[in-house]
């Protein structure tokens, strides 16, 4: 969804009207995080890898959408300029899922960037994706997870653009999504599910801060309480106070 600005221009009624023409009204839609969407993610990184850079920046928007996309079974639901990073042939059909009932989600995702390599085109990523911690609400009201105690390690190959000269906004705040494109010419150039470096699994699990041992499973069902939902991190700063 990208930030449009509607203007509408309101004539005066009636022929010899002594008002003047009112002004233009101006109204703008932001993007914000789909309604049934209530789970945040937190992000951590192994030493030396910076969250708040331009390529670490722009790694985040595209995973934090392409989850939000999934789990609301629409494109609409990523980021502004997600569309435009992402070519079409490398989309998930977002739009057309197999289920298409919308469903609520609660809790948290952990996300840590552990691997970051700079290429010749941009930089290549392995990520870990720890989604024990979100939880579907079920019609009962009870809470069932939608992942498993295990760790995935995932990779993301991105093309940055040709003038990176550019000084990028703040990409870190206590906001939950951005409302400006914060893509800005970088493009996806691949995205691995499952890490072809086995070693990659192991590594991800011990950066997850639950123990396997205490992360809630399937076969724990229902739970009565949630995984805790906490504050998004590094979250996205208000743009208009920039």
């Amino acid at each position: 969804m990208i930030v449009v600005a509607v203007t509408t221009s309101v004539l005066a009624a009636g022929c010899g009207s002594s008002g003047s023409e009112p002004p233009a009204v101006e109204t703008v839609s932001r993007y914000s995080v789909p309604d049934n969407v209530g789970f945040n993610y937190r992000w951590s990184a192994d030493p030396g890898i910076d969250l708040h850079s331009g390529q670490a920046t722009v790694v985040r928007a595209y995973v934090e959408s392409y989850y939000l996309s999934i789990n609301s079974n629409s494109l609409s639901a990523a980021y502004p300029g997600f569309a435009e990073a992402v070519p079409q042939r490398k989309r998930a059909d977002f739009d057309h899922p197999v289920d298409p009932i919308e469903r609520r989600y609660v809790g948290t995702q952990f996300q840590h960037l552990m691997w970051m390599t700079k290429t010749e085109r941009g930089w290549f990523a392995t990520i870990c994706t720890g989604d024990y911690s979100v939880m579907e609400v079920g019609q009962d009201e009870k809470f069932y997870n939608i992942g498993s105690k295990y760790v995935n390690a995932e990779t993301v190959e991105l093309i940055a653009p040709n003038d990176t000269s550019a000084t990028s906004a703040r990409s870190y705040g206590p906001e939950r999504a951005p409302t400006i494109n914060v893509f800005d010419g970088w493009t996806l150039a691949e995205h691995v599910k499952g890490a072809r470096d086995q070693n990659a699994y192991a590594e991800c699990d011990s950066r997850m801060p639950d123990g396997r041992d205490v992360r809630p499973q399937k076969a724990n069902l229902p739970h009565d309480t949630p995984y805790p939902t906490l504050a998004p991190y590094p979250g996205w700063p208000r743009y208009d106070e920039s």
